[in-house]
């Protein structure tokens, strides 16, 4: 038996969706840094940057538990070393392309890397900084080593590659009690947490640096994106109140309001990671959302969200640059040339770069 093709609707455009959070985060930033106006407060645009973080996570652990799910069903079992592969030729390549150039390309090109950065600190003990990428631990390079500001962004990618780690053996391990597992992983995240945060203060301690890594890898957002693939594979009871278009528009509208006054005091992570998970997955599976975010063009945005999440820094400091450089108003107007370089970019670096290694992932499926 063979496993179909999986497509849930709208989960791609919602990718594109979350990037876009993302962008605007960081270009409010990059405003800043830049000495220019930037609108509301920065820490406001850091809650909602983390948030569309957050937002991919809750994705992640949808797509990947349904996926593993899925194939377990159609054959026995999953074979971790195809999902891990099929991972790596996804992630990988772009990732270590963008470690690369901020370390040895971007800090010395002015108009490309971020203000303040000055290329003989970055490439600073490079083999070091290196190493802590090649173990998927961004969080911890400036930390430990110093500074590499235009991969500042990638500690994202260092937490999915951690989840994608050690989710396949969770399930495998737990394939009697999965159910407890994502609760307990969600509750047992806080945990830790409360645990470390104590006598965490002085930095360049372990539990400092435990701290600074736990405090970023969200496995809890992903574990709720899991737990909503898993009640949907079993066709489980809880479904006839989640998957419910008056529960979507609710959560929707409180996500919204919140996110937009404020985006941590009002809610909390936590519970933006639970939202997100409704939200998802009504957007996955209600028959009645599933035209939602169906355009042909928000759908293949999605498709290469990775690459407008990797590119999109540098980028921006070309259009402010640019702006500067042309004496044009910095407030609005940049937005959509950054969002339409970032596009093309992405598209370039899909086509001609990613779809290389993309092609490979075949050999790996079930």
């Amino acid at each position: 038996m063979s496993a179909a093709k999986v497509y849930f609707p709208n989960l791609d455009g919602l990718r594109f969706l979350a990037a876009s959070l993302v962008v605007v985060h960081h270009t409010e930033n990059i405003k800043a840094l830049l000495d220019l106006p930037h609108t509301s407060s920065l820490e406001q645009w850091d809650q909602i940057g983390h948030l569309g973080v957050l937002l991919f996570f809750a994705i992640s652990g949808f797509l990947i538990t349904y996926l593993l799910l899925q194939e377990e069903e159609a054959h026995g079992r999953f074979k971790v070393r195809n999902f891990q592969m099929r991972r790596i030729l996804r992630i990988w390549p772009l990732y270590f392309l963008m470690v690369l150039l901020s370390l040895f390309v971007l800090p010395l090109i002015p108009v490309l890397h971020l203000p303040n950065t000055d290329a003989r600190v970055v490439i600073t003990d490079w083999p070091q900084k290196l190493g802590l990428f090649i173990l998927f631990i961004p969080t911890w390079v400036t930390a430990m080593v110093g500074p590499v500001p235009d991969a500042m962004h990638l500690w994202s990618i260092g937490t999915e590659e951690h989840f994608y780690l050690i989710w396949p053996i969770l399930l495998r391990l737990f394939k009697r009690y999965r159910l407890a597992l994502m609760i307990a992983v969600f509750i047992g995240y806080a945990a830790v947490y409360r645990s470390l945060a104590p006598g965490s203060e002085g930095s360049g301690t372990m539990q400092w640096y435990l701290l600074k890594y736990w405090a970023n890898f969200n496995i809890d957002c992903m574990a709720v994106g899991a737990l909503m693939a898993l009640l949907f594979f079993r066709g489980h009871k809880a479904l006839n109140v989640l998957v419910d278009l008056r529960l979507f528009l609710v959560v929707l509208l409180i996500v919204i309001v919140t996110m937009a006054v404020d985006p941590k005091g009002l809610v909390g992570y936590r519970a933006y990671s639970i939202l997100y998970g409704v939200l998802v997955l009504n957007l996955a599976v209600n028959p009645r959302l599933s035209q939602l975010l169906e355009y042909p063009l928000l759908r293949y945005l999605g498709r290469i969200s990775y690459g407008i999440y990797i590119y999109h820094i540098a980028v921006t400091m070309l259009v402010m640059h640019l702006f500067l450089r042309l004496n044009l108003p910095t407030d609005l107007l940049p937005y959509p040339f950054i969002f339409l370089f970032t596009i093309i970019v992405s598209w370039a670096s899909h086509r001609f770069f990613e779809s290389r290694f993309l092609r490979l992932r075949g050999r790996f499926r079930a």
